[in-house]
């Protein structure tokens, strides 16, 4: 194959190639609260439903410990059980500023909503070789 034939066809190709989809997770925080989050940490997308083009979404539950630790995590609501375990493992990751000693408060249920998607990438509209 000449560079012309190689040329012609990452030409044709290029924009499915680059017609990929890129996975992403949504955070959704279904809980109202006054307690700030200090680290948050989103789930991996899992390797296996990227793959297998699976979306879905996870509803996390947990207790915030008066040091800012998740406590107590559980799935309260799944699509599909492949996205359980890195929310579960993202939640356990979080933490929250601790309370304050003055502050009476002992432990806050939260709950958090992932929504795992897969959006596809946008091919930008190159012409390397600057024919038409």
């Amino acid at each position: 194959m000449n560079s012309w034939q190689i040329l012609a066809t990452l030409i044709i190709a290029g924009p499915l190639l680059a017609a990929e989809e890129r996975p992403t997770v949504v955070q959704v925080v279904d809980s109202s609260s006054d307690r700030v989050p200090q680290i948050t940490v989103a789930p991996n997308y899992p390797r296996k439903a990227r793959r297998d083009r699976i979306e879905g979404q996870v509803q996390v539950c947990f207790d915030i410990d008066r040091s800012g630790r998740t406590r107590r995590v559980s799935v309260r609501n799944s699509t599909n059980r492949a996205f359980e375990k890195p929310s579960i493992d993202a939640v356990r990751a979080s933490s929250f500023r601790p309370i304050e000693d003055e502050d009476t408060l002992q432990a806050m249920k939260f709950c958090r909503t992932f929504i795992f998607s897969l959006e596809p990438a946008i091919a930008e509209d190159v012409n390397p070789s600057g024919l038409l």
